[in-house]
């Protein structure tokens, strides 16, 4: 039998999730990024003008394009940061950028599994921190102008629980909510797989022992 190869996701840069992991490693350093800067991204309003100045060094500091920018791609920009700064230090977590492989395809793919790993290890997340199944497919169908007020909360009684964010979940999340096609159904069907499936291993124990034999297996993954 020949396993066919996935389709290509032309939305997902392999460049956006290298950015996306250095802004997280640098909301993460509290002591280098400044409460004041962080506390400014935790009060910004995704839905507001957007003029806030940290947000601004960050994207000039981490060399977001400006065709990324333009648009309605500063709010998704804005959301997916203030979404990561709900979350900092502590619960936020991105691949670390040492355990990137040598060559431009080797990178791309790397991205690409860690991204996919983050939207399902998001929704197993949200349900072992409580988050309701109501909520949960509000989150998933929210068009781009409710997920500005649909992923702050999530985030938010996602920290509360001691749930953690990965952080390419949430861009993958809030970009996907602006594409067409299948690229966008596929993000929100692996974050609602992650859900589910720890739904079934709190109701089955022998799929749960198995699921922390795994968790206790060495990783390569970076918190």
């Amino acid at each position: 039998m020949t396993t066919q190869p996935e389709t290509p996701e032309p939305h997902r840069p392999p460049d956006r999730s290298r950015i996306v992991a250095a802004i997280a490693a640098s909301l993460r350093n509290v002591d280098a990024f400044g409460t004041g800067p962080l506390a400014e991204l935790r009060r910004l309003d995704p839905a507001g003008s957007l003029c806030e100045p940290t947000l601004h060094r960050l994207l000039a500091r981490h060399r977001v394009p400006q065709g990324w920018l333009d648009g309605a791609g500063i709010r998704d920009w804005g959301l997916v940061i203030h979404a990561m700064a709900l979350a900092s230090p502590g619960p936020l977590s991105a691949p670390a950028h040492d355990r990137e492989p040598d060559g431009a395809d080797a990178r791309a793919a790397f991205w690409r599994d860690e991204s996919r790993r983050a939207e399902r290890r998001f929704g197993e997340a949200l349900f072992e921190a409580g988050f309701s199944e109501r909520r949960f497919v509000n989150l998933l169908d929210a068009a781009p102008d409710a997920l500005l007020v649909a992923l702050p909360r999530a985030v938010r009684f996602l920290v509360a629980g001691g749930g953690p964010l990965p952080a390419l979940a949430a861009v993958g999340l809030v970009m996907s909510a602006e594409a067409d096609g299948d690229w966008s159904d596929r993000v929100r069907q692996r974050i609602a797989r992650g859900y589910y499936q720890a739904e079934f291993r709190a109701g089955n124990p022998q799929a749960q022992a198995i699921s922390q034999a795994i968790s206790q297996a060495p990783s390569g993954d970076a918190a």
